[in-house]
């Protein structure tokens, strides 16, 4: 499908083939306004408690995308106990969201290419059988307030929580709270100053 998104006029009807049947497959979960600009991935856990806002935009083909994406958008809860709250007016460009606990986005979210978002560790920390375990895995509440925008590649780990206007720059990896109002960045992110 992604070679009509080079003709003008084939790129209209593939975009609009792709809406009607994202909207068959997962219109239950998302709005009537959502837009996709090529197939995300979602995999809701039976049970999972799922709230998506107006006007979602999610860019999964690289055309659509200035710094091109890695892979289309994910959205995931990974057990009957997970909740995934995403606002109004959120743009996502390839990354991605998974929630085992519960995860938050505010509304007029940006999420740069490849940007992803996380409340879990997926697996134990304990080397025993850490590839095929998931008991005792950390999973913390991640929250992202409103008018955030993460830059690309940015990595928003468990029990984090950014403060509404804040800005996180590029290659950043978040492991801690972000107050509201300013710039971070690094690895691990670290204020840089305020807005």
């Amino acid at each position: 499908m992604s070679f009509g998104y080079y003709f003008p006029v084939l790129r209209g009807i593939v975009i609009a083939l792709q809406n009607l049947l994202f909207q068959v497959f997962y219109g239950k979960y998302f709005p009537r306004d959502t837009k996709i600009c090529g197939f995300p991935i979602v995999a809701f856990s039976n049970g999972s408690q799922v709230e998506i806002g107006k006007n979602l935009v999610m860019i999964s083909a690289s055309y659509f995308s200035e710094p091109g994406v890695n892979h289309p958008v994910i959205l995931r809860t990974l057990n009957e106990n997970a909740r995934l709250v995403i606002g109004s007016d959120v743009g996502m460009s390839g990354g991605g969201i998974c929630a085992a606990k519960e995860v938050i986005i505010g509304d007029n979210v940006m999420m740069g290419a490849n940007s992803f978002i996380t409340d879990t560790d997926f697996h134990p920390l304990a080397p025993e059988g850490r590839r095929h375990r998931h008991d005792n895995t950390i999973c913390e509440r991640v929250e992202i307030c409103s008018n955030v925008f993460l830059g690309m590649n940015v990595l928003v780990l468990k029990g984090v929580k950014i403060g509404t206007n804040s800005v996180i720059g590029a290659g950043s990896v978040v492991t801690s709270d972000i107050p509201e109002n300013c710039i971070a960045a690094g690895v691990p992110a670290r204020l840089l100053r305020r807005l």
